[in-house]
């Protein structure tokens, strides 16, 4: 995963350099969002769906992503983002990997469907790690000016972590719908 992004960070960065000289087929792209999530399901693995189930959590996350936009409608970005969990009560942090289809050329007022995935890393002993995250969502768009833009977004999160308080009962799973809020510079 370390080596992709990597990858990926050095082609973002030749194209950037490069762009001056493309018919802006390419162009640069910042996202960054609020969440509100609440969990459906959620469970340990060890004792399954139907043992233990857990639908009354909730989670906030603040995420960010960095991209390039291709052909004016494709966009492929790296971010990351900091979940917080109030039922289990824990803070993980996923580096991203999203895609998004938009709309119309311009995304200044437009629909847009993304797909998210990532996998959670441990900074310090307050992050929980070891765990993959991933959402499927679709928004809109609303511009303000030609500088910032904000947008909306509803999706379907799916969260499995490993936390180190419950290690006896398996990694803990969560599916969960939620409401974005964000802003485009």
């Amino acid at each position: 995963m370390k080596n992709i992004c990597v990858l990926f960070f050095l082609i973002q960065y030749n194209f950037l350099l490069s762009q001056d000289k493309m018919e802006s087929t390419v162009s640069y792209l910042n996202m960054t969002s609020l969440s509100i999530t609440k969990n459906t399901e959620s469970y340990f693995s060890k004792f399954g769906k139907d043992d233990e189930k857990k639908s009354d959590g909730s989670s906030f996350d603040l995420n960010t992503i960095h991209g390039l936009v291709f052909w004016d409608f494709i966009a492929l970005s790296t971010g990351i983002s900091i979940d917080y969990n109030i039922k289990e009560t824990f803070l993980s942090t996923p580096i991203l990997l999203d895609i998004r289809v938009f709309s119309n050329q311009d995304r200044d007022n437009c629909l847009f469907a993304y797909l998210q995935t990532g996998k959670n890393i441990k900074w310090s002993d307050s992050f929980d790690g070891n765990g993959t995250s991933s959402k499927l969502g679709v928004g809109l768009i609303f511009a303000d000016n030609e500088k910032i833009s904000y947008y909306v977004d509803l999706f379907k999160k799916s969260k499995d972590i490993e936390l180190i308080k419950h290690q006896n009962e398996g990694n803990y799973k969560i599916t969960a719908f939620g409401l974005s809020f964000g802003i485009i510079f």
